[in-house]
């Protein structure tokens, strides 16, 4: 994988991810998971907007600027590739603090 795509990924996308991330609560370590969660994105991303055909990073930068326009579109495109890689890691989200939803009724 060429590391100067994801480089462009990271850039583009690298503060919305990690907010994500936060918002949801995902089961996704963001220090020790960074990396391989970029890489999934971006295999994900390729597969669906270039057809699987690696993209240059020209291209890849062109698609990802024109992609941020449409922001709440991407935000839950991003938000669903989050969720597939963490329900690779067992649970989806990460227990709150202390009680369970169903205690609050």
């Amino acid at each position: 994988m060429d590391e100067e795509a994801l480089m462009v990924l990271e850039k583009y996308l690298g503060d919305m991810i990690e907010n994500i991330v936060y918002k949801y609560n995902y089961n996704v370590d963001v220090e020790e998971e960074y990396d391989e969660l970029l890489r999934f994105i971006y295999k994900r991303l390729v597969r669906a907007w270039f057809n699987g055909r690696k993209p240059s990073p020209m291209q890849l930068e062109a698609t990802l600027r024109s992609a941020r326009r449409k922001r709440r579109q991407l935000e839950v495109l991003l938000s669903y590739l989050i969720s597939r890689y963490a329900a690779r890691n067992g649970p989806i989200y990460l227990p709150q603090s202390g009680s369970d939803w169903s205690d609050e009724y």
